[in-house]
């Protein structure tokens, strides 16, 4: 009997400490603590409409804060509010604070922050980089013409890009205009037309584009 009650007593210990790590763990809605250890601050969201880069949420990611990298396997861009986010449940989100991160790799897209903001780096080189603005544009509903009744808005996802080079933001168009705008010296025009040209480049994509400023750099060091 003594020894069945020590089981009865260890038992309740045990349930009581769980029980009570469980409760503190719930209470705590503004941590979360990776299996590396790692706590990062963020606000548990419900499930809503916002906009994510990956239609799924089993992606590898890998968050880099302060030199040091977390792995984790549950990990989405919100677009909607320039965010990255974990999935509790199907109907709880982990909203991490954007001061926490410094930069995140999702499937092998690296996004960094620069400024305020988080940007997809499309191409990087010493102090310059080709950016990727993942945003969010609203249209406007259709008008039934017979009643004259507007149907919902719709949200849907949209691109800007920018250039930083010589601490400077330029933005620019998938464009002949745009690009070629770049570049004031006429030399370094001339230059990048002739390399177009034989290398049958498009400025529309971005791997082209990319290919462009790999060159003009290989040739400047800078852009102008």
């Amino acid at each position: 009997m003594k020894i069945n009650f020590k089981i009865i007593i260890i038992f309740i210990f045990l349930y009581n400490s769980l029980n009570a790590q469980r409760i503190s763990i719930n209470r705590i809605e503004s941590r979360l603590i990776t299996n590396e250890g790692e706590e990062f601050i963020g606000i548990i969201k419900d499930k809503n409409r916002d906009l994510y880069t990956f239609s799924k949420w089993n992606n590898s990611g890998v968050m880099f804060v302060k030199n040091k990298r977390y792995t984790i396997s549950n990990i989405n861009f919100d677009v909607t509010t320039n965010s990255f986010e974990s999935r509790i449940s199907r109907e709880k989100y982990f909203s991490y604070k954007n001061s926490e991160l410094d930069s995140v790799f999702i499937n092998n897209l690296l996004f960094k922050k620069v400024g305020n903001a988080f940007y997809e780096v499309l191409f990087e080189k010493g102090k310059f980089m080709f950016l990727k603005k993942h945003d969010v544009i609203f249209q406007k509903g259709i008008e039934n013409r017979i009643d004259g009744s507007v149907g919902n808005s719709k949200a849907l996802k949209s691109f800007k890009y920018l250039i930083v080079a010589n601490k400077k933001y330029k933005k620019i168009e998938l464009n002949k205009n745009s690009v070629l705008g770049l570049f004031e010296d006429k030399n370094q025009r001339d230059s990048i037309i002739n390399f177009i040209k034989e290398n049958r480049l498009s400025y529309k994509e971005i791997k082209d584009i990319i290919k462009i400023f790999r060159f003009m750099l290989n040739n400047s060091d800078s852009l102008s």
